[in-house]
């Protein structure tokens, strides 16, 4: 997955896989590229934002988008924002 796969779906909604708790939406908000890497790759990070109060742990999910279809990410809790909770995910 690189950082450019994701950009062109900035504002869309993504369905994450909650265990105990069902499918929750979370819209991303933010995919932007980070300093550093090796071979090529380059480091980014995703924001994810729920409009839910509840933090879920930092975990593996399993989401799935209608373009991008089953994607396993790792999820953390990053901060609360007004309506809800931001999840960061990082790539090196």
């Amino acid at each position: 997955m690189t950082c450019n796969e994701f950009a062109g779906h900035v504002g869309t909604t993504f369905s994450l896989g909650v265990p105990r708790v069902g499918i929750m939406p979370l819209t991303l908000v933010e995919a932007s590229r980070r300093r550093g890497g090796e071979g090529g790759r380059v480091p980014f990070s995703l924001v994810f934002r729920s409009s839910s109060d509840e933090t879920w742990p930092h975990s593996t999910y399993q989401m799935t988008h209608p373009v991008m279809g089953r994607i396993d990410i790792v999820l953390a809790p990053f901060r609360r924002v007004e309506n809800g909770v931001d999840y960061v995910a990082t790539f090196d």
